[in-house]
């Protein structure tokens, strides 16, 4: 009987499909290619303080109005402190409010790793069918895409029902906290009615759902928490010579080392729980068995996903030290050594939870936990998987990739649709860009690339999601 139920689930899974009539938008890819790679050009690294060079943005800025003149026409162009943009495109008066948000800092390049690129990573060269570069996977291809998507739109005659807001920021590598979280604070403080937030965030998996042997959109609809906490171990001090029992260092290790054995609770549950379910009907037989009978299996499953990195970090809070701190000589035992841990904190706990974990963890006589950085957010909240702003999304990517599967997923990184979650719990965080694990390894690394004809997919991505508002 046991068996038969098994086997019962397993054939009787329900494939999620849309079909939509198609939509023909036509890209001109070469000009767009180019136009992009020109972005690329400006190495518009994240500014840490005013002093750091910003002429790269004002480039960027003036190129984008050069290359766009309708949409600086039809739009209001508002300046965030000097260098985020956010443009405005009026609908029907008494309208709600859609938000496309993309970013236009990226991170720097290690000077060591300069020969290992293809070509340079701020020369912006089209070759062998990829624009190449800095910032073609994180986040210049978005700014560019909506951009483009927009002034063809525009050039159409074309107007929006409802308000539109392009919102392209400058330190969202940082926390954006100068930058798309201004926008979004103004905005409430405005009161204004948003429909829909678009970011980006997770990717079509080539390759990376197991048991799936096809590309599966993976849309996120959550992001996981941040908080940074500093832990300050205390001990003795005095002479190296004479080194006492209770050492700052050591118990700093200790405290460590904790963090490792006791982590916080794994369970397979809310949005992983819900793309296991979506892609189950597209999983070969053995893992759909599996998947779709996770009342029996989870613990099993569970078990796997703690096991490896990558999906460990989509089951549970995750904590790792970034960086230590002791004596400031070699010969000197320090009174306290300080670590940084940085916590990505799972929709299912909070920041008191992570602090209330670490206050039973960490005994108070030896130890002293304080929050640090401006960059600091709870989960986010769980976008619907109906209503205009899905609906819209699925509809697009539907449009350029028929037959593709979307499953709902969690963002575990972060990006600046978490500071705009006080306006609507529909967030989606998502770029419709093909990619294999080797292509995740590019973002943030060496030979970052994207392919011109996934580059021009995006931007008809964004045309058709345009042209529903």
């Amino acid at each position: 009987m046991l068996v038969a139920v098994l086997l019962i689930r397993a054939m009787t899974a329900q494939d999620h499909e849309v079909r939509v009539e198609p939509m023909d938008v036509a890209v001109s890819v070469d000009g767009a290619a180019e136009r992009l790679a020109q972005a690329i050009r400006e190495p518009t690294i994240s500014p840490w303080y005013p002093e750091d060079d910003v002429e790269p943005f004002v480039r960027l800025r003036e190129f984008l109005e050069e290359s766009f003149p309708r949409v600086h026409e039809v739009a209001e162009r508002r300046l965030v402190n000097d260098l985020t943009l956010h443009y405005v495109i009026e609908g029907d008066p008494g309208s709600s409010h859609v938000v496309f948000l993309a970013h236009m800092d990226v991170v720097p390049v290690e000077e060591t790793t300069l020969s290992e690129w293809t070509h340079p990573p701020f020369d912006g060269v089209v070759a062998d069918g990829f624009v190449w570069g800095r910032g073609t996977l994180d986040n210049k291809q978005n700014v560019m895409a909506i951009m483009e998507a927009a002034e063809q739109w525009l050039e159409e005659g074309a107007r929006p029902e409802h308000t539109l807001h392009f919102v392209f920021g400058h330190d969202e590598e940082v926390g954006g906290t100068r930058g798309a979280k201004v926008v979004a604070d103004e905005m409430k403080a405005n009161g204004l009615e948003v429909v829909a937030v678009f970011d980006e965030g997770l990717v079509i998996a080539d390759g990376l759902v197991p048991g799936v042997d096809e590309p599966v959109g993976l849309v996120g609809i959550t992001e996981k928490g941040y908080l940074t906490v500093e832990i300050v171990a205390r001990g003795d001090g005095g002479h190296a010579s004479m080194p006492p029992e209770g050492l700052a260092v050591v118990r700093l290790s200790e405290a460590m080392q904790r963090l490792r054995d006791h982590p916080m609770p794994a369970a397979l549950d809310g949005p992983t729980e819900m793309m296991l379910e979506r892609t189950a009907p597209r999983m070969n037989f053995g893992y759909r068995v599996l998947f779709r009978n996770l009342w029996l299996f989870r613990p099993v499953v569970l078990g796997q996903m703690t096991a490896q990195p990558s999906t460990n970090a989509v089951v549970r809070t995750t904590a790792a030290p970034t960086m230590l701190r002791a004596s400031p000589r070699e010969n000197v035992l320090p009174q306290q050594a300080v670590g940084t841990v940085n916590f990505r904190i799972h929709p299912r706990d909070s920041i008191d939870g992570v602090l209330r974990y670490l206050e039973e963890l960490l005994p108070e006589e030896y130890y002293q936990v304080e929050p640090i950085g401006e960059m600091r957010a709870e989960p986010s909240p769980l976008a619907r998987l109906e209503g205009p702003g899905y609906e819209a999304l699925e509809r697009a990517v539907t449009q350029v990739y028929p037959g593709l599967l979307l499953a709902p997923n969690m963002l575990v990184g972060a990006a600046d649709a978490r500071h705009f979650t006080g306006l609507t719990s529909d967030v989606y965080r998502f770029q419709p860009i093909p990619m294999t694990s080797r292509d995740l390894e590019r973002i943030h690394g060496t030979d970052e690339r994207i392919a011109v004809e996934h580059y021009e997919a995006l931007i008809r991505y964004y045309a058709v999601l345009l042209r529903q508002w």
